[in-house]
């Protein structure tokens, strides 16, 4: 690229020559005209790529409001809807503390997050998948209900339970409704172990940030929940290191829809 631009510079220093301008005109406008085509590419190529303050902060609400469940989805080996349903209602009990979720219900949330068209009757037929029963979800045909039974595990389980964290990498922009953000994947292995790093940290000589770990205390006594978890992460993201461990990356695909609304189109 620095080349090109000094051929540029030294192309107009010779176009710039009297001479040449009386001998080559035809050569000149052409060049002109190339010229300033280049330029305006370059600068709507800046544009439309260029990632507002705006736009990241829309991008980064919407990634910080789904992306905690997303492994739902992207740890799934599952081609079936199984996984979305999971997702739903996963969301539905840590967000809305609603652990039961009907057909209808379902598929509306899903066609408000993602651009796959899934109908409350896909929903519907479904069933309950070996992967839902993993879960403890059942389904009751009396009111097409799906409900998440048992969503709080217990102290010990929590322990064996590894946590997916993903965070924030890159954002790229394609055009005025596409986006992508690329996530480095961290796996907390041994929850204790963040709860450890940060009673260690608190009580230690050294001058720093004295963490307030309540809430990892809390979902690991079994009455907290994974959302509050991760939050607390993204809080705190520069200690992750300390306690987690890089396990790869994950794309999504981001669009936009109806100027405000912002759709996952594909997870990689």
């Amino acid at each position: 690229m620095k080349n090109f631009f000094i051929k540029i510079k030294d192309k107009i220093k010779e176009i710039c020559n009297k001479e040449y301008l009386k001998n080559n005109m035809d050569k000149v406008i052409i060049f002109g005209v190339v010229f300033v085509l280049l330029i305006g590419i370059l600068i709507y190529y800046l544009i439309t790529r260029s990632v507002s303050k705006i736009e990241e902060n829309k991008l980064k609400e919407k990634s910080n409001d789904l992306i905690t469940y997303i492994e739902d989805i992207s740890l799934s080996k599952s081609k079936e809807i199984d996984k979305y349903i999971i997702f739903a209602l996963d969301y539905s009990y840590n967000v809305n503390a609603k652990n039961k979720m009907t057909s209808e219900e379902i598929s509306d949330f899903l066609s408000k997050n993602f651009t796959k068209k899934i109908s409350a009757e896909d929903i519907k037929k479904m069933g309950v998948s070996p992967l839902m029963l993993e879960r403890d979800i059942t389904y009751d045909s009396s009111d097409d209900s799906y409900k998440l039974n048992n969503p709080n595990k217990s102290a010990k389980k929590i322990a064996e339970t590894e946590i997916v964290y993903y965070k924030i990498e890159k954002i790229r922009k394609f055009n005025t409704k596409k986006y992508t953000i690329t996530y480095r994947k961290y796996i907390i292995e041994d929850p204790y172990k963040m709860l450890n790093y940060y009673i260690d940290n608190n009580s230690s000589d050294k001058k720093g940030e004295v963490v307030d770990y309540t809430i990892i205390r809390n979902y690991l006594m079994g009455s907290g929940k994974i959302l509050d978890v991760k939050n607390f992460i993204r809080e705190h993201e520069k200690d992750l290191k300390k306690y987690a461990k890089k396990k790869g990356k994950l794309k999504v695909t981001y669009v936009s829809k109806n100027g405000d609304n912002l759709l996952i189109s594909s997870i990689k």
